[in-house]
C-alpha cells in the first residue's frame, strides 16, 4: 500500500512539474503573453544635415488575441506634419503597412500606435524588417532601423 501511495504521489509531482515547465515555456510566469512574438528597434538618424538630434523607436508585438505596432520620433527638426512610415521586408513593402503616418508636432515629437483590439489594421511586422520614417513628402529618410527580437 505504501509503495502504491508513493507511486501516486511521484506521478502527481511529475505531472505538476511538467505543467509548470509548459506554462513557463509559454511565457506565463515570465510576464509574457503565451505565444507572443516581440521585436523592437531604436531608430538611428539618417538625415544628419537637417535632423542631427532626431531619434526614435519602433515596437511590434503579435499575440493570439491582438497585434500591435508603435513608432515614435523626437527632436525632428524639419517641420511639423504627417511623416511617412515605410516598413519593408527583403526590400518589399510589408502587407498593410502603406499609409502609416507619424504626426510630428511643432516640438518635433510624434507617436503612432496601432492595435487590432482598437479596430486598427496592423501590419505583421517581424524581426529583420526595416522601419523608416520619411519626411512628409516621402523623399528624405529621417530615421531608420532594423527590428530585432525582444526577449
Amino acid at each position: 500500500m505504501k509503495m502504491k501511495l508513493a507511486a501516486v504521489v511521484a506521478g502527481i509531482a511529475a505531472i505538476s512539474a511538467a505543467a509548470l515547465v509548459g506554462a513557463d515555456a509559454m511565457g506565463v510566469f515570465a510576464g509574457g503573453g503565451g505565444g507572443s512574438t516581440k521585436a523592437e528597434v531604436r531608430l538611428d538618424v539618417v538625415d544628419t544635415a537637417n535632423n542631427a538630434l532626431a531619434s526614435g523607436k519602433a515596437k511590434s508585438e503579435q499575440r493570439p488575441d491582438r497585434t500591435r505596432f508603435s513608432i515614435e520620433a523626437e527632436d525632428v527638426q524639419t517641420e511639423p506634419g504627417a511623416y511617412q512610415v515605410r516598413i519593408t521586408r527583403n526590400g518589399s513593402p510589408v502587407a498593410d503597412s502603406a499609409g502609416i503616418t507619424l504626426n510630428v508636432d511643432t516640438l518635433g515629437f510624434g507617436e503612432t500606435e496601432l492595435n487590432t483590439q482598437d479596430g486598427d489594421t496592423v501590419p505583421t511586422v517581424l524581426s529583420g524588417d526595416l522601419v523608416e520614417v520619411l519626411d512628409p513628402t516621402g523623399t528624405t529618410v529621417i530615421l531608420s532601423g532594423v527590428l530585432a527580437p525582444k526577449q
